[in-house]
């Protein structure tokens, strides 16, 4: 699967010749800093480890619900996907991405999230999509509101990571032809 994002950047099937990249991208701590899930120091196993639950997220959905963002020659350079998808039970799922740090401030978590959203609203039938960023990354909350999505809610010492209890603030985007 290949869905076009624009003339340098698309968004595939994860590979399992992803790992080294997946491994090297993930090393960098302001991503685990700015993220929930993803684990630091990131190994290779861990990169396979994701690999296997996103094959058999693919398997339960009939077709890949996580993406690997690609620059025009097919380098993996960040993740987009959804989390919370029962289509057969909810309306709605979680967006989620990280982007590798040297693609930072280029805009192309703008271009790759409306692209990723309309995408999903159109495969699974959803009214909703969600997204929850720590209230301390305001990069991540620009994106979103650049790209149509609004806050509904901040929640005080929400998680708690690292020993530390963070705010979060959460989003949605809703699907104007869902009724």
């Amino acid at each position: 699967m290949k869905v076009r994002v624009n003339d340098q950047i698309h968004l595939s099937d994860f590979r399992p010749s992803d790992v080294p990249a997946l491994v090297e991208h993930l090393a960098a701590k302001e991503i685990y800093d700015r993220t929930l899930r993803i684990p630091y120091p990131y190994t290779s196993a861990h990169a396979e480890a994701w690999l296997t639950i996103i094959a058999k997220n693919a398997d339960r959905h009939g077709q890949p619900i996580d993406f690997a963002i690609r620059n025009a020659s097919g380098g993996l350079i960040g993740c987009c996907g959804f989390d919370g998808l029962d289509v057969e039970r909810t309306h709605k799922a979680e967006i989620g991405y990280w982007l590798a740090k040297p693609y930072w401030g280029r805009g192309i978590m703008s271009d790759v999230v409306p692209v990723a959203c309309r995408w999903a609203f159109a495969e699974f039938g959803l009214a909703k999509i969600t997204a929850w960023v720590f209230a301390f990354n305001a990069a991540s909350a620009r994106v979103l509101e650049k790209c149509g999505f609004e806050q509904e809610g901040y929640l005080k010492k929400h998680y708690r990571k690292d020993g530390r209890l963070i705010d979060a603030r959460i989003f949605a985007r809703f699907d104007d032809r869902a009724s």
